[in-house]
């Protein structure tokens, strides 16, 4: 299930993240900042749409994706 995600993610739009994720995904180590970037790319689907709406989500705070 992992190469699926990592493929997903290597053939992802470049956005904020998705450096992190893939490093994630590879098994290596990620910082807190890092961990939140990864899993804000995931959630907008490998970076699709760059923005982030989702503001009861409890990471909303620190996305890069979300609205100014």
């Amino acid at each position: 299930m992992m190469k699926k995600f990592l493929k997903s993610a290597e053939s992802g739009k470049k956005r904020k993240g998705q450096t992190q994720y893939i490093k994630y995904l590879k098994g290596g180590k990620i910082t807190r900042n890092q961990a939140i970037q990864a899993k804000c790319y995931d959630c907008d689907c490998m970076g699709e749409t760059g923005e982030c709406d989702i503001e009861t989500c409890a990471l909303y705070p620190y996305s890069p994706y979300r609205g100014k």
